[in-house]
């Protein structure tokens, strides 16, 4: 695994694991995509890793660019979406995505985001919200999903 998505994934994964509610549970990872020729291509290979049931073209995946910013609003969202998290402090709130926001851009430097909408054709989540990220450094997925 890429030494910097490993580093934001377990950063997502410690605020997922605050946003856990008795009914379910929040999943939050970044993944670096294999290199290819197409970033389509990149996503046919992850999506292929999760089941060989179903070719890769059955998540029918459906790139639109997007802004930084945009990714950044829905970081927000999901970071505090439980209620317990939108009782912290709007300073301590404001450090997390500092944080999260500074190592992002370690990870990608200049980059293109794009919003990924795809029709899983195995469980994925109940609600699942995913970006791809192209960088000089390569291709990453942002996912977030609870179930």
């Amino acid at each position: 695994m890429d030494k910097y998505a490993e580093r934001l994934t377990g950063f997502m994964r410690a605020v997922g694991c605050m946003n856990d509610a008795a009914n379910r549970v929040s999943d939050y990872f970044v993944v670096k995509l294999e290199k290819s020729d197409s970033m389509l291509t990149s996503l046919a290979m992850y999506h292929s890793s999760i089941t060989n049931k179903f070719p890769a073209a059955y998540w029918h995946p459906q790139l639109k660019e997007c802004s930084q910013k945009i990714v950044m609003e829905t970081v927000k969202i999901w970071f505090f979406e439980h209620e317990d998290m939108q009782l912290l402090p709007s300073s301590l709130k404001q450090n997390i995505l500092a944080n999260f926001i500074d190592d992002l851009n370690e990870m990608t430097g200049n980059a293109l985001f794009y919003s990924l909408i795809t029709s899983p054709p195995v469980w994925y989540g109940s609600l699942h919200e995913e970006f791809v990220i192209e960088s000089q450094y390569g291709r990453y997925l942002i996912h977030f999903s609870c179930h």
